[in-house]
């Protein structure tokens, strides 16, 4: 009895824990779709976002460019803001899990330490991250999207 209990409470623990470790969502209902290209406007960007997740601490939003601004392979691997020449994120923004859709424009700049560069026309490697303390990984979108400069916007 005893073991079995044990084991069970063992292969809880590794189900709550998989997700984040192999980089799927913990809650498996989350989505994200990324509606517009990053619009960037001086030393800040903007990114439109539909989500819908049930709950989460802390939201994360990431764009990297490579030197050609052009889709690279080496910007999808862990570690990769090392090897481009732009990143910009945010951990700043504000948003709501509550199980409904959300749509919201999203910040990202060079604010936060290890940011670097300018985004520039192209393809940016984005990355969107919900999650619940600092280990479980509520909602991870991430793809390809494209950039444009956008004009000043008026007082």
């Amino acid at each position: 009895m005893k073991i079995t209990r044990a084991l069970a409470a063992t292969a809880a623990l590794a189900l709550i824990a998989a997700p984040a470790a192999m980089g799927q969502n913990a809650d498996p209902n989350a989505r994200a779709h990324f509606l517009s290209p990053i619009k960037v406007v001086g030393k800040q960007a903007k990114l439109k976002v539909r989500y819908r997740c049930a709950s989460g601490e802390a939201l994360w939003v990431s764009a990297k460019q490579a030197k050609s601004r052009k889709k690279t392979a080496k910007l999808t691997k862990e570690g990769s803001s090392e090897v481009s020449v732009a990143w910009w994120q945010s951990h700043r923004n504000t948003f709501t899990c509550d199980g409904q859709y959300h749509t919201a424009k999203f910040s990202i700049d060079k604010v936060e330490p290890g940011s670097k560069g300018k985004l520039k026309k192209g393809k940016a490697w984005v990355q969107f991250c919900v999650t619940q303390g600092e280990e479980t990984l509520i909602l991870s979108k991430s793809g390809w999207v494209k950039v444009k400069r956008g004009a000043p916007q008026p007082y």
